[in-house]
């Protein structure tokens, strides 16, 4: 069963918004979605008077006139695809609170936002997102113009998250023969090695025949990945930034879309988050980002004081 229905899509009225649009309209095709909400937020929709004078169209509102430029752009992509409901949100306030608050209006299962390398925009929109709330983002690149799913990299490390991160990939994309799985592990070698009297070469083995078990006992909780799933893994040296190293290995096995499971909204997931989903975020990758995170999770009081 399909885990996304309803999606969320943050437009700004930037050259991105075109790029999400598209990218969106792939999914619902894919995915077979049911529901796209998309929302822009202005920071104040008041127009002076002695502008609002000059103005031609008199009689429509700032909402009305931004939701029919919105509406110009989203039209023509989905008007053939009349089995998906189309909203379009204008609203006055922050985007981050504003696409929380919509998110739980709406019961949205994901949300969509740009991620902007070239293109004119802060992007601060993309990390704010991240340590806020507990909802699934994906991040579409400036770049990416010709969306696919036919491989999909998830990053692993066997914990629940990570988990959950398959098991969502295998209820929402997976429904295609053609879609393969590549398990991205990324492990060290401890320094303590030394004190056990073998050599590095010999602890690396180890680590690699460990990683291997796991992974053998993580596709038994999962068998319809079992011949469309492969591990890789990468040994991360000390001088490596985690986050390159993870948007590089994805680029390298040809990745349509990277998936990461993240902690949701508590206190200690604000600094977990940080030391992986994070830095790949700042990695300027020209590959969409998939965050799940388990939107049943607690929110914690920091986090409350914090999104405040």
């Amino acid at each position: 069963m399909n885990t996304l229905k309803r999606l969320l899509v943050g437009l700004d009225l930037t050259p991105m918004d075109e790029t999400l649009i598209n990218y969106t309209a792939f999914l619902c095709a894919e995915l077979q979605l049911e529901k796209v909400c998309f929302i822009h937020v202005e920071k104040s929709l008041e127009i002076p008077e002695e502008l609002r004078q000059n103005l031609q169209r008199k009689n429509v509102s700032p909402e009305e006139g931004l939701r029919n430029m919105i509406a110009s752009k989203v039209g023509p992509v989905f008007e053939q695809m009349p089995q998906v409901k189309t909203e379009i949100l204008v609203e006055e306030g922050t985007p981050v609170k504003e696409m929380l608050h919509w998110s739980k209006i709406k019961d949205i299962d994901l949300m969509l936002v740009g991620r902007k390398l070239r293109l004119r925009g802060s992007g601060v929109l993309a990390q704010k997102l991240l340590r806020s709330g507990r909802l699934s983002v994906l991040y579409v690149p400036e770049t990416y113009d010709q969306p696919k799913l036919n491989r999909i990299v998830v990053s692993i490390d066997f914990s629940k998250y990570s988990e959950m991160a398959l098991d969502r990939v295998l209820h929402s994309a997976l429904s295609k023969p053609e879609v393969q799985v590549v398990c991205l592990h990324v492990y060290d070698v401890p320094s303590g090695y030394i004190t056990l009297g073998i050599s590095y070469e010999e602890f690396d083995k180890r680590m690699q025949g460990f990683a291997q078990e796991k992974f053998s006992k993580l596709m038994e909780r999962f068998p319809d990945l079992q011949n469309r799933a492969k591990l890789v893994l990468v040994r991360q040296e000390e001088q490596d930034d985690i986050g390159e190293l993870v948007a590089l290995e994805a680029k390298r096995a040809h990745a349509d879309i990277l998936v990461i499971g993240a902690k949701g909204m508590s206190a200690a997931a604000l600094f977990v988050i940080g030391s992986v989903t994070e830095k790949v975020l700042r990695y300027d990758m020209d590959i969409p980002l998939l965050v799940f995170k388990n939107k049943d999770e607690e929110i914690g009081f920091l986090d409350a004081l914090i999104n405040k």
